[in-house]
This record gives C-alpha cells, structure tokens and sequence, in this order.
C-alpha cells in the first residue's frame, strides 16, 4: 500500500514500522482535505483475508481518533460477494459496518445504450496530443471529423458486428463485453487504420471486425462459456 500510494519510504522497516508509516500519511492526507475525509480505493479485494481486514481496521479507528473518515471502496471479482456473505454469517459486523455496508455491480457493454456513451468519449472527452484541444476521433481521423463522421455514429454496427462474431463462435450467453476488449478494439483500430496507420478515410465494417478479433474478445468469451 506504501509502493501504491507513492510512498518514499514504502520498503524499510518491520511490518508495524510500515503500518504507522501509512497511517500518519493518510493522516497528513486527510487533515489537508476540508472534509477529513479519506477515500481508499483497494482493487482485486477478493484476494483479501481476514486479516487484512484486521489491519484495515486498525488503520481506520485510528483515523476516526483524529477526527478523519476513512471510506473505503472494494472492487473485486464475485467471490467478493461470498466473501461478505461468510462474514454475515460469521456476525463479523465490525468488517460488514466499515467496509461492505453497499454493493454495486460493475457490468460490461450490454446494449447500443450503453456503448455510445464509450464511443462519444474518443469523440469529444479525450485529447491527443495534450494541449491540442484534438480527441482522438480527430487525431486519427481529421478529414472524416471535419466532415462530421463520429465514433458514436458507429454504435450501431459494431454492436452488430460484436453479435455476429459471437453467433459464428456459437457462443450463447447474453451479450456483455468487458472494457478491457471494447478499448482494445477501438484503440487497435484508430492506429491500424487511421492517419498513423493505413490512413484510410473512415473505419469500415471490415476494420470494426478485424480490432474485435485482435482485442481477444472471442477467444475470451469461448473460455469463459467453456468454464
């Protein structure tokens, strides 16, 4: 956590030399904010034990002792959820209180719905290079841009492409693709085809099909139909 949070001295010392070492940062950290407040966010949390929710309840009485509330958001896979269910069990309601009280499912790419808005941010909420006040429609596509062609005009039928490779793979599950592969695809694309790459005029259907197929969405998905 020390490495993580940028720490200069994440590795010297014993272990509880390390933990009062994070505590007085975040203490420093949290008396800097006009709220007291500290947000912790801990990724691949269904890795973590018992004990390291010890730990973190250490840290976080010990903040609350100064005045500094200490919010602390867990992203993880769905043994998560089991996780939280054996401490229900368990009555461990002092790790429930603090740190499970809420969930909230973090679901892929389901519908047209939800991929415009994806698509709309190479369009209009990126910038590249920074400072050119160019997103990265533009960058890699300026004529097509300049002639209104935009990225979320293609939601539609790479939604349909997406479907199709996963009909042909004989896949079956309902739709849902990770933002990991949807990134994949459309950053394989602006620098295949765009004006680093082939140069062409504007992403065809062709071109759609070919990111997907190199993202590894298909052959992810067949694992996981598989699994």
């Amino acid at each position: 956590m020390l490495k993580d949070i940028g720490h200069n001295l994440a590795f010297s010392g014993k272990a509880n030399i390390k933990r009062d070492r994070l505590t007085r940062f975040l203490i420093e950290q949290g008396e800097k904010s006009q709220q007291h407040r500290i947000i912790l966010f801990l990724d691949e949390a269904h890795r973590l034990h018992e004990l390291h929710y010890g730990w973190l309840m250490d840290i976080y009485n010990e903040l609350d002792c100064v005045g500094i509330h200490l919010t602390v958001i867990l992203v993880g896979q769905n043994e998560l959820l089991y996780q939280r269910s054996a401490f229900i069990r368990a009555k461990k309601a002092q790790i429930i209180g603090r740190f499970m009280v809420h969930e909230y499912e973090f679901t892929g790419i389901r519908n047209i719905e939800d991929l415009k808005p994806c698509l709309s941010g190479y369009d209009h909420d990126s910038e590249y290079p920074i400072g050119s006040e160019w997103s990265y429609a533009r960058y890699f596509f300026p004529e097509a841009f300049n002639k209104g062609y935009r990225l979320e005009h293609c939601a539609e039928e790479l939604m349909k492409i997406f479907n199709d490779l996963r009909r042909k793979a004989g896949l079956t599950k309902p739709v849902e693709i990770p933002m990991q592969y949807l990134t994949l695809t459309v950053e394989y694309a602006l620098r295949k085809f765009g004006a680093n790459g082939q140069n062409l005029d504007w992403l065809t259907t062709a071109c759609w099909e070919e990111a997907i197929l190199k993202s590894g969405y298909v052959e992810a998905e067949i694992h996981q139909e598989i699994i």
